[in-house]
């Protein structure tokens, strides 16, 4: 088992970085991707983007802002906008640009490009989002930011399809200059022009097109919920075998105050709000799954829920709960991230009532279950499978 760093997962850190010369001033955290190092992606973009002062440009993928920062100080006041679909990566971007005394930077906290923004940007630098659907609709809406003749400029790690998705953007831009590489990453321009290529049928996805959600259905026991999702939520176009496990092994008592943490489009709250639950409260950091969440839940017309876009607990404030549950996806790029899980169950243990219980699901080979009994002084296994195992702790008092 991989022990969690020495840098506890709450504690965030201002930390000194040069970025194409420049020296910038980052304030972030563990929970970030890169988060206390600049990613060559990053570099790369700071190298080989080209635009001028007056440029209107939009970054996709604030990460830890130090890409933001690099930007601001090349351009001129209101000239910048930032999106990305994390709310630690906002936070931390706010807290690094107060810190460089940066105010004029537009955030842009809506998961899709408003129409006000259509055609408004002369540059636009994308940071190859996980996942290549996720990506596609990131290139869609970059391809709907820039004015003709504008240029969206890419980069990613070799290994985290950044080749595919330059494919993709080469089918909806047309040609595909490759500028540079460095360390198995690569950073490429495509230019938007009056005539471009026959857009590719991709673009009509639902998920992807503008204003549009994967739909299905899932039967659990007597229920069926119609579910809405997006690209970039976990597990977003079915229900996982994990989660089904979760909730084979979930009993809700009536009245009960559950809380569920990572919350995905939201299948165990609805459950737990259909089963008898009193409260429900659901909260994740990817803003995806945060939209996805609310719209399901509006859909099967669930009115004693509530929603939150949040770094783990922290948005709940001193709520208490009688039942915590957690399909936790707490990865940090490729690598299991115990050090977030530790977080994620110590706070749960301090926002249960006497008697409150958590459950989680997890691969076999996530050894979750030393971490909760480490916090929790006892552990038990509901049920488990080749493949996962469903753990529970108990707050005694």
């Amino acid at each position: 088992m991989k022990l969690p760093s020495p840098v506890p997962y709450e504690q965030v850190r201002q930390i000194s970085l040069v970025l194409g010369k420049e020296p910038i001033e980052i304030v972030s955290k563990p929970g970030l991707s890169d988060w206390n190092r600049l990613s060559p992606s990053t570099e790369l973009l700071a190298k080989y983007s080209k635009f001028t002062p007056t440029d209107s440009v939009l970054l996709f993928g604030c990460q830890q802002a130090s890409l933001p920062v690099y930007l601001a100080q090349n351009l001129s006041i209101d000239k910048l906008w930032v999106t990305d679909h994390e709310v630690i990566a906002f936070d931390m971007t706010r807290r690094t640009l107060s810190v460089n005394k940066l105010s004029t930077v537009q955030l842009l906290t809506d998961i899709a490009l408003p129409q006000s923004l259509y055609q408004k940007f002369d540059a636009v630098l994308m940071q190859n989002p996980k996942g290549r659907l996720l990506a596609r609709r990131w290139l869609l809406q970059a391809h709907l930011a820039l004015v003709d003749g504008g240029s969206l400029f890419i980069a990613g790690a070799n290994q985290a399809g950044i080749q595919s998705v330059i494919k993709d953007a080469g089918e909806l831009f047309g040609v595909v200059s490759i500028l540079g590489y460095r360390k198995g990453n690569r950073v490429a321009q495509l230019i938007k022009k009056l005539e471009g290529p026959p857009p590719p049928d991709w673009i009509y996805t639902p998920g992807i097109a503008p204003g549009t959600w994967v739909e299905f259905s899932i039967t659990l026991s007597k229920h069926t919920f119609p579910i809405r999702s997006l690209p970039g939520v976990f597990s977003f176009d079915h229900l996982d075998e994990g989660t089904k496990m979760l909730l084979c092994a979930t009993n809700i008592l009536p009245g009960a105050r559950v809380l569920d943490v990572g919350c995905g489009y939201g299948i165990l709250g609805l459950y737990a709000a259909v089963e008898g639950a009193g409260l429900v409260h659901s909260i994740d950091n990817n803003l995806l799954a945060v939209a996805s969440c609310r719209e399901t839940i509006a859909l099967n017309k669930i009115k004693n829920a509530e929603v939150f876009a949040g770094d783990l607990l922290d948005p709940i404030g001193g709520n208490k709960y009688d039942l915590i549950l957690s399909n936790p996806p707490f990865h940090t790029g490729h690598l299991v991230d115990y050090q977030i899980a530790q977080a994620m169950i110590n706070q749960s243990f301090q926002a249960l009532n006497p008697q409150g219980r958590i459950i989680i699901v997890a691969n076999r080979f996530i050894r979750y279950d030393h971490l909760i009994k480490m916090i929790f002084g006892n552990v038990s296994t509901l049920i488990e499978s080749g493949k996962f195992h469903v753990l529970s702790g108990l707050k005694s008092s």
